[in-house]
């Protein structure tokens, strides 16, 4: 703790000092107690206080102790100055307050430190409530930023989201809405339109539909370039941009845009983007595609900037069905069906199952490099699989020849605790049943009466509404002097008007901890625009060897022109996770360079990709029944639903051989057991 108090803020340690004094001895004066209790003996208890206080140098002190310490000052210096004693006086002014000063300031960080300044003792003094006589510096800091950094962002943001974007409000912009369900032909309508563009842009939710949309695009003779956060393919003189909604370049200017999936707009990770592109896109025309539950809250924010909307409604093209008896894994599985699980473990542990059957597999989840499941889509599009085991990513707008959606599972973890699935959910992965030209009817199962119950009772109703759309951090709030942290904390507790929410900032502050231990080592901290930019980097913040090369950038993006290049040797997983995690380095070496300026070694990104990508495939494709659960004492593989890592058996004899050793033993049996002997 030793040199805690160097420097904090503009305030200089004897100032603070001071001013606790004259805190203490103002509410000496004010205060009022009823009886003598505390007075024997106080001056003994100053010296006492004193040494207590001087050992406390060599460890850190809690909140609570230095509150403890405040209560015990306030108390002696109560006495003191009532019966004016000099001696007991110089002691609390010169040795106690200093000490006291000195406790309470390095229990802070660094940043909090910064905000000790003369506005701040000012807020104590207007304030006139003496807090600093019985709460911590940290306690009144918390309150401190809590007031005036409100106040200070509630000032500098505006009320009306829509005005942050003036340059499209200036615009007279022309909206087409076109809404229905999966698999109407919203998206291709759209994307009609957008191929007859001198300067257009089309906006997705995946690297795979803008992917999609770039080669049918080239496919068409129409000059395109593709642009997301893991890779540009640029050409040149191109007429179209291919983009995920995070890329939109608010600065261009479009003759037709077209923004999909914009249902995705009340997601509290991503759903800013769709408001942004909606309030701030410069183009002319504009095509939202969305689901029906999302109107009502899109045509608002379309009314809010001014402009005008047409909609086009649309039907599905083919019937969706929900089957009557449940479905039996594995017997019922058959060519077409596409089975949704909810982790990687149970892709990988359904997929090995089918497999030791003899039926051929194509596997989907989050995690896989986009390339790859563009792969695993193209073997099963083109036959060289029969089945598809998927997570949820299969709902977000990919085109597969599926004849039925089986729903092994019907509830998930969302990151914060297992639930069962929502309507929406259940209707946006249950419509990619039944592609349009190959199948007439789609179909819906779920395994065991329960589950299909379930989803039967969620499948016909109604997708609910939308109810709000979700706001980005505001960057004009970068330009306020206080801690990053401090601010975004406080700019998420701000309340604003619906349909506005805003977008969680978990994972940022997360990497605003990481960061901010080491803040000396990295370059441009205090920079709170390029601190922004580096925290705001897609990562996947559950990953410790991602994160660790995240923060290694951190630290080193200044010592040269470009950003040391990932090996595959910093991933400490073994097997398929090694090399998903080493892809995901790979994308963090090509964001991390594009927004911190640096110079990119494209052919040796391009390579090493290609090899990942290849050697992630050869997992796959290779045989999957090592993935199969198995009980951990006898290897025997485990029911797919199990939810122990034991089988029935081996637990059985465990058990009888735990009791039996008990017996052998003469130990009493405890709980219930032990009661019900007694009996």
């Amino acid at each position: 703790m030793a040199g805690a108090c160097a420097g904090f803020g503009m305030i200089q340690k004897e100032k603070l000092s001071q001013f606790y004094f004259t805190q203490y001895r103002e509410c000496s004066k004010r205060t009022k107690k009823k009886n003598a209790s505390g007075k024997k003996g106080y001056s003994e208890r100053i010296n006492k206080l004193i040494g207590e206080l001087k050992r406390a140098r060599t460890g850190r002190v809690s909140q609570a102790h230095l509150e403890e310490y405040h209560r015990q000052i306030r108390n002696l210096a109560y006495f003191a100055f009532r019966e004016d004693n000099q001696m007991a006086i110089m002691q609390i002014r010169d040795i106690l307050m200093d000490e006291l000063v000195r406790l309470d300031v390095g229990s802070l960080k660094a940043d909090e430190q910064e905000l000790i300044t003369a506005k701040f003792l000012g807020f104590l003094r207007e304030e006139d409530t003496f807090d600093i006589c019985q709460k911590s510096l940290h306690a009144i800091l918390k309150r401190y930023m809590d007031v005036e950094l409100r106040g200070q962002i509630i000032d500098m943001v505006p009320t009306k989201p829509e005005t942050e974007f003036p340059r499209a409000l200036e615009m007279s912009r022309r909206f087409i809405l076109h809404i229905g369900p999966t698999n109407c032909g919203k998206t291709y309508q759209a994307l009609e339109r957008l191929r007859l563009a001198q300067n257009g842009v089309y906006l997705g939710p995946l690297r795979l539909l803008a992917l999609e949309v770039y080669e049918k695009m080239k496919d068409a003779g129409i000059p395109c370039t593709m642009l997301t956060g893991e890779e540009c393919i640029y050409e040149e003189n191109s007429r179209i941009v291919s983009s995920t909604v995070e890329m939109l370049d608010l600065d261009q200017e479009y003759d037709i845009a077209v923004i999909d999936e914009a249902q995705m707009i009340a997601d509290s990770d991503r759903g800013h983007s769709w408001t942004r592109a909606i309030l701030g896109i410069r183009a002319a025309e504009i095509h939202v595609c969305m689901s029906p539950a999302a109107e009502e809250v899109i045509c608002h924010l379309i009314s809010l900037c001014g402009d005008t909307a047409e909609v086009h409604r649309y039907e599905r093209k083919t019937r969706l069905l929900c089957e009557d008896e449940p479905f039996s894994f594995p017997e019922d599985v058959r060519e077409g069906d596409a089975l949704i699980v909810f982790t990687k473990r149970m892709v990988l542990d359904i997929a090995g199952r089918l497999e030791r059957r003899g039926m051929k597999v194509s596997v989907i989840y989050g995690s896989l490099p986009p390339e790859i499941r563009r792969r695993q889509i193209r073997i099963f599009s083109e036959g060289e699989t029969r089945i598809v085991v998927s997570t949820d990513a299969i709902g977000m707008g990919l085109n597969l020849p599926v004849r039925r959606i089986v729903f092994i599972q019907t509830e998930k973890f969302d990151g914060k605790s297992t639930r069962p699935l929502k309507t929406a959910e259940i209707l946006q992965i249950a419509g990619r049943a039944g592609r349009y030209g190959i199948y007439d009817t789609g179909y819906v199962n779920a395994v065991g009466r329960e589950g299909l119950d379930y989803i039967r009772q969620h499948f016909y109703e109604k997708e609910p509404k939308v109810e709000h759309v979700s706001l980005g951090f505001p960057q004009v709030l970068l330009d306020m002097d206080d801690p990053l942290d401090a601010v975004m904390t406080i700019w998420k507790s701000v309340e604003i008007e619906p349909p506005f929410e805003k977008i969680s900032i978990e994972e940022v502050l997360f990497l605003y901890e990481k960061a901010y231990r080491d803040r000396k080592e990295i370059d441009g901290f205090e920079d709170k625009h390029m601190l922004y930019r580096m925290l705001t980097c897609s990562i996947d913040t559950r990953n410790r060897d991602v994160v660790s090369l995240w923060l290694y950038y951190c630290k080193t993006y200044s010592a040269d022109v470009s950003l040391h290049f990932p090996a595959l040797m910093m991933c400490s997983d073994a097997g398929l996770m090694r090399y998903e995690t080493f892809y995901k380095l790979l994308d963090l070496y090509y964001q991390f360079s594009v927004r911190m300026g640096k110079e990119i070694d494209f052919k040796r990104l391009e390579r090493e990709r290609e090899r990942t990508e290849d050697t992630i495939m050869r997992f796959l494709l290779k045989d999957k029944k090592n993935y199969i659960r198995k009980c951990q004492y006898c290897g025997a593989p485990l029911p797919f639903d199990s939810a122990f890592g034991v089988c029935e058996s081996c637990f059985a004899a465990r058990r009888e051989g735990k009791l039996a050793a008990k017996a052998s033993s003469g130990k009493p049996e405890t709980g219930v057991r032990r009661r019900r002997s007694r009996r």
